[in-house]
């Protein structure tokens, strides 16, 4: 069960307003809020002494609890990078690819993860084996279809940001794992929010930016990189932290014809690091390992539940997976576009703040959120159904 009196505690500048944005940003929590401007009034009050004695405890520190959230095997298996764009560029450019090699990946996806491998596909004649998404969701048969013996890697979303479709991790893993292909996952949509098992779902890669449900900050991502896939990636960049080659001042490098890299995730992380945003990820890794994500989890599933039923008679178009195991607690629903302005004003009446676009409303539901504001959604959004009348 949630503990709603450290929800409060996190929580309680919110008062009345309804955020349901968590798919687009985070709404960090208080701790969140404090650590990230502590790390420079430390840095100053000091003039800088010890920071990095500082700086590398916090990251030793959260490399230990996003592990544990995700279940890895060993903390040396995070490495820590700016945003899910760039997680997933680094095994793209790394990985020993060429003509004749493919990856399999849905239209669905969003850039982050799909760019990477355009950008492949161009430099180096990579093929993607682009499987067609049906009604929304992401068919499990054709991404299976879709891998023949020249794949190398297949990548998902763990949930869609565009429809909230949430994929079968534990299932494509499993075939992945059979068949010798590397499976890279975009975390970002669900970690912190829905149970996330790297080993049980044979996860290869899994990269996400912080500043959605992990609660951290803008500029901030990690990348698990499972420790048998590891060495079969060089780093796109190089950098004293990177590599073992590193050899300290006064010294001067003498080896010039190779690098030794690191034999962890660390080979990933080429110099000084967004040690300010490592502390806003830390504090909120803390705050979801306190409030358990399987009950964060099942938050959010009662919370979808109640507004999907709520809304069930709706004359506007919501996007629903058919089976609720695909859920992700984001809802999206369609209007007439040209009713934008009415629309927002009568969200802003029912103080609700969520991702809009021309004709479209996403809601992405969080622990912070009641079955009671879940009525208030609804409400709300019959309301801008009378606009389509």
């Amino acid at each position: 069960m949630l503990n709603q009196e450290l929800i409060k505690k996190e929580y309680g500048f919110l008062g009345d307003d309804i955020f349901l944005n968590v798919s687009q940003v985070v709404m960090p929590p208080k701790r969140v809020q404090d650590a990230y401007g502590s790390f420079m009034a430390d840095y100053v009050k000091n003039f800088g002494e010890g920071v990095m004695d500082t700086a590398w405890g916090i990251v030793n520190d959260c490399r230990q609890k996003l592990a544990s959230l995700i279940n890895a095997h060993d903390p040396h298996e995070i490495a820590f990078v700016k945003n899910t764009a760039e997680g997933m560029s680094i095994l793209a450019a790394g990985l020993k690819l060429g003509k004749g090699d493919n990856v399999v990946l849905a239209d669905q996806e969003h850039q982050s993860a799909l760019f990477p491998w355009i950008n492949q596909h161009e430099l180096r004649g990579i093929d993607l084996h682009i499987v067609k998404s049906v009604n929304g969701e992401i068919p499990f048969k054709g991404m299976v279809e879709a891998i023949d013996d020249h794949t190398k890697v297949l990548i998902v979303s763990s949930a869609q940001f565009s429809t909230g479709f949430r994929a079968d991790l534990k299932r494509l893993g499993a075939i992945c794992k059979e068949r010798g292909i590397i499976f890279a996952v975009d975390g970002i949509q669900t970690l912190g929010r829905f149970v996330m098992d790297v080993q049980e779902c044979n996860i290869s890669w899994l990269v996400a930016g912080s500043n959605k449900g992990l609660l951290g900050t803008l500029g901030c991502g990690f990348i698990y990189c499972d420790d048998k896939l590891v060495e079969s990636v060089i780093p796109p960049y190089a950098g004293y932290q990177s590599t073992m080659s590193h050899v300290a001042p006064p010294s001067i490098t003498t080896e010039f014809d190779y690098l030794e890299w690191y034999p962890h995730a660390r080979r990933f992380e080429s110099g000084n690091l967004s040690y300010n945003c490592i502390l806003a990820v830390n504090q909120g890794v803390d705050l979801l390992l306190e409030l358990g994500v399987d009950n964060i989890e099942k938050q959010i599933r009662l919370c979808e539940a109640r507004l999907r039923t709520k809304i069930k008679d709706l004359r506007l178009p919501v996007v629903q997976a058919k089976d609720p195991e695909n859920w992700s607690g984001i809802i999206c629903v369609y209007y007439p576009k040209q009713h934008d302005g009415e629309v927002i004003s009568i969200l802003r009446n029912h103080k609700i703040h969520c991702t809009m676009r021309g004709g479209y409303i996403r809601f992405g539901l969080n622990f912070y959120n009641t079955v009671e504001q879940m009525d208030e959604v609804a409400k709300a959004l019959f309301e801008a159904a009378e606009l389509a009348k």
